[in-house]
């Protein structure tokens, strides 16, 4: 495998936590039952909890576009070095991006945001040469 395919697996893993990181804090103010239950009227909880629920949102919704990216590289035989070094940045950028994000540290999470943004248009230009 690739490191490449490899970064795109952890990107893929690191989900798991971010899907469950607002459950469980919901669940520990709350009680079980509300982790049980429909889930019908939310709990109250502390801020960095919506927080945690935004950066899962955004971690999906950039997941996809991220995966296109780095298939098509796969696909078309273009990965190399390049995309491998901008793989990893990828994934830094991106964990770095949901933990700060969840602890409310904006100006570290709009940046991580941007160069993951750029290493994936980094992977983009070795894919279009």
């Amino acid at each position: 495998m690739t490191p490449d395919l490899i970064c795109l697996l952890i990107l893929a893993l690191w989900s798991i936590p971010l899907n469950h990181i607002p459950a469980l804090a919901r669940v520990a103010y709350s009680d079980i039952s509300w982790g049980m239950g429909n889930r019908e009227k939310m709990p109250d909880v502390p801020p960095w909890v919506e927080r945690a629920d935004r950066a899962q949102r955004n971690h999906h919704d950039n997941l996809a576009m991220i995966a296109v990216v780095i298939f098509t590289a796969q696909i078309t035989g273009q990965s190399d070095k390049i995309t491998a070094i901008a793989s990893i940045v990828i994934v830094v950028s991106r964990i770095l991006h949901g933990l700060v994000y969840i602890f409310g540290i904006i100006g570290i999470r709009s940046l991580a945001y941007l160069v993951a943004v750029l290493a994936m248009l980094a992977i983009v230009w070795r894919i279009l040469t």
